[in-house]
């Protein structure tokens, strides 16, 4: 039985809803009708999480929304990353520009779309391994979910245990843990076809080491993909122009040097070869592009982690340290921006290398009480220095002679008058930025009665950004010999609170009701040279652009079930929220071409989101989840030309799936069917249907399926993604001003792929 909530991507009509709501009521009744015998257990299986940072509990007796996603149930239907399992829930939404491109969205709160060159841009969605922060806004590292003992999704504001990332929510992935009892090891190998594309790779492998008996242990992970392009450029000449390959390795070892001490160390590394972008335009027709210049992203991602934890008899004393290392390097083509800004009717070749290097180090001390008493609490104190250097060179053959005769002057040369690298540079730039942030945080459960219980949290939150600035070349200095300087630092400091009360109706049933506060934190802008913008700048009132920009903050309120019935057969999760987002980060456009962003609107977003799974007979399973977010402008924002009530942008008002396990037991063995079908409906550019950008993000169907032959050792399934070949858009580029030359850019995700996969265990 999987443990997984499918989601995947469609466009629901009500027929279709109506239909799918009555085959499983349908399927439901009739299966329940039946008497299971006293050696029959249908009861679902009980998914327990570490949610709360407390210790693992069952996901059913916790007061929060969460999703729960078996890794081994992606693997059958060949989803491996970390847009397969996003685009499998309710809630939840992701800009994808290329693998580890990205953006995740929840319950609406998104404003804009994914902005890779914006160094001050914050995730309100917290992404983990472990205990480890890893979520880059724009880059959330595209790990695979090999060997990970479940993914955790919690929805709404975890600002409480998790911090200022997590204003939307958090998702975790928690790795296996070494075994010092048993020598293990598992392995598998995936090979598929992409239409329109060509062949898919997979190798994964795990060993699981005991080197002192009951006391110490080692856990290696490898693995290998290489997955082909679907899309042609066909200016390059090249067929499927877009393959990504992955190859991720991790070492843990666990040491128990006394029965009351465990200490876990794991080196976690990753690198990602993306060699082009997930882009199309339409125009030329279905996955085809045109660009003189190839793209890729490159991400070499290292996270280094020791766990230390200490039973000290009247609780935990837990202690984790990370430290992450990050090179990020993204080469676009800016040849339609320097054509149309720089050298009109000349189109040259143009890559723009947006990098990014970051280290990090986090330091966590908790104290936990025991799960079995009146009062459960946990307390501790969080540190967090982050650096990143963040250089952008835009390189374009020819440029310096075109620009030239634009201009007049046959002698310009970028390198002479501005100082750039090299010549044919129109643009470089260096961004510097040194963050600290300092917290504590608490939360305790009393049991109020029997059945009652009341949780109280807070967190004190201190944060210090340091931002420094170079910019010169025709596009970035204020003058020949004169570059763009700037540097300022921005620092807040406040309390979140959180609280929760829940009621056990029954065991099988409880109900809940949240109040918690989100933040993010704020940031220094880069600044508009008064050169250029002294006119704009003065039409607002001001002398110069605002140096920083401060933290934005929601309340969330939640009202939500969980509930177990028919002898743990069916579960049914359903929760409404309401969010108020106040002082809105948004970005100000001055009429010179620079902009800032400032606290300025108000978004609200409230939905219905629910879950349930039905164990319909000994050999089905049925699910159904799905959302409703309605999230609009509360009251008019200005910088986003936005009325009150213009619904927000990039987010699907309606997700629906629909899913099912059949199992054939076999005298040895058994067959696993398995499917998903996913109805997302449609998106939307911007939030002013006015505005020039306002464009339909179509909705989506998605159909997913396997069907293998599964024993205790071994398995062997052949799957399908993408079923019935939808063109499935993630974002569109309006063509503002003409400056592309075929129309509107389009990104879509991978069209149908028919796989095997094969694993083995010993």
């Amino acid at each position: 039985m999987s443990d997984e909530y499918a989601a995947s991507a469609v466009t629901p009509r009500p027929t279709f809803v109506c239909a799918a709501l009555s085959i499983v009521a349908m399927m439901t009744n009739g299966a329940l009708a039946a008497t299971p015998t006293d050696d029959d257990n249908l009861a679902l299986q009980e998914i327990v999480v570490s949610a709360t940072r407390v210790g693992e509990e069952s996901v059913q007796k916790i007061p929060m929304a969460i999703s729960v996603i078996s890794p081994a149930a992606l693997d059958n239907k060949g989803l491996s990353g970390l847009s397969d399992f996003v685009g499998q829930l309710p809630s939840v939404n992701m800009q994808s520009v290329s693998p580890g491109e990205n953006v995740i969205d929840m319950r609406g709160l998104v404003t804009s779309e994914v902005n890779p060159t914006n160094a001050q841009q914050r995730s309100l969605v917290a992404l983990y391994l472990d205990d480890a922060s890893i979520g880059q806004e724009g880059f959330n590292p595209d790990l695979h979910v090999y060997d990970l003992e479940r993914i955790e999704v919690i929805r709404g504001p975890q600002g409480t245990l998790y911090g200022a990332g997590s204003m939307a929510g958090t998702i975790r992935l928690i790795t296996k843990k070494p075994d010092p009892t048993e020598l293990l090891g598992d392995g598998d190998l995936s090979v598929s076809q992409t239409e329109h594309g060509g062949t898919n790779t997979s190798v994964r492998g795990m060993i699981n080491l005991p080197l002192i008996d009951d006391r110490l242990a080692a856990r290696l992970v490898l693995y290998r993909s290489d997955d082909s392009g679907y899309i042609d450029n066909i200016e390059l000449n090249r067929r499927d122009a877009n393959p990504a390959y992955s190859t991720q390795e991790r070492l843990a070892i666990r040491w128990l040097p006394q029965d009351t001490l465990t200490v876990d160390v794991s080196a976690t590394l990753a690198r990602l070869n993306a060699q082009g972008r997930n882009t199309v335009y339409p125009a030329l027709g279905a996955y085809t592009y045109e660009s003189l210049t190839p793209e890729q992203l490159s991400d070499y991602f290292k996270l280094y982690n020791v766990t230390a934890d200490w039973d000290v008899s009247f609780a935990h004393l837990i202690s984790s340290t990370s430290y992450t290392q990050r090179q990020i390097a993204e080469d676009e083509s800016f040849e339609a921006g320097d054509e149309f800004l720089l050298t009109p009717g000349t189109r040259l070749a143009a890559g723009n290398v947006n990098g990014n290097d970051i280290h990090k180090f986090q330091q966590e001390l908790r104290l936990v009480s025991r799960p079995d008493q009146a009062l459960r609490w946990i307390t501790g104190v969080y540190f967090e220095r982050d650096t990143q250097f963040y250089p952008q060179n835009l390189v374009s053959p020819g440029f310096d002679s075109a620009f030239g005769a634009e201009i007049g002057d046959p002698t310009f040369n970028s390198q002479t008058l501005y100082g750039t690298p090299a010549p044919d540079t129109p643009f470089y730039g260096t961004i510097n930025l040194l963050e600290k942030q300092f917290a504590l945080f608490g939360e305790a459960t009393y049991s109020i009665l029997p059945k009652l219980d009341l949780t109280l949290g807070a967190r004190y939150f201190d944060f210090k950004d340091d931002f420094n600035l170079f910019f010169t070349g025709i596009a970035g200095a204020i003058s020949p010999g004169v570059p763009d300087t700037g540097s300022g630092q921005q620092s807040s400091q406040g309390v979140n609170p959180r609280a929760v009360l829940s009621y056990t109706i029954t065991d099988g049933v409880m109900v809940y009701g949240e109040a918690a506060r989100g933040f993010r934190y704020g940031g220094v802008n880069e600044p508009a040279p008064t050169i250029f913008c002294a006119s704009a700048l003065a039409e607002l009132g001001l002398k110069e652009s605002p140096q920083a920009f401060g933290p934005d903050h929601l309340w969330s309120y939640t009202l939500g079930e969980k509930g177990t019935f028919a002898d743990g057969r069916v579960k049914m999760n359903i929760d409404g929220f309401y969010i108020n987002w106040s002082d809105v980060q948004t970005l100000h456009n001055l009429s010179c071409g620079y902009n800032f962003t400032q606290n300025s609107g108000k978004v609200k977003s409230q939905g219905i989101e629910w879950e349930s799974q039905v164990r319909a007979t000994r050999d089905l399973t049925l699910g159904l989840s799905g959302s409703f977010t309605d999230a609009v402008a509360n009251g008019a924002i200005p910088n986003l030309d936005a009325a009150s009530g213009d619904r927000a942008p990039f987010f699907p008002r309606t997700i629906i799936t629909v899913s099912g396990e059949y199992d054939v037991p076999l005298p040895q063995g058994k067959i696993a069917i398995s499917t998903d079908y996913t109805y997302r409906s449609d998106e939307f550019t911007t939030f002013s249907p006015l505005e020039f950008g306002y464009l339909q993000i179509p909705s989506s169907v998605l159909l997913n399926g396997s069907i293998g032959y599964v024993t205790d050792r071994w398995s062997v399934s052949l799957y399908g993604t993408n079923l019935t070949n939808n063109h499935l858009v993630s974002l569109i580029d309006a063509n503002a001003n003409s400056i592309y030359q075929h129309g509107n850019l389009e990104y879509w995700g991978r069209p149908r792929t028919i796989g095997m996969h094969v694993h083995v265990k010993f």
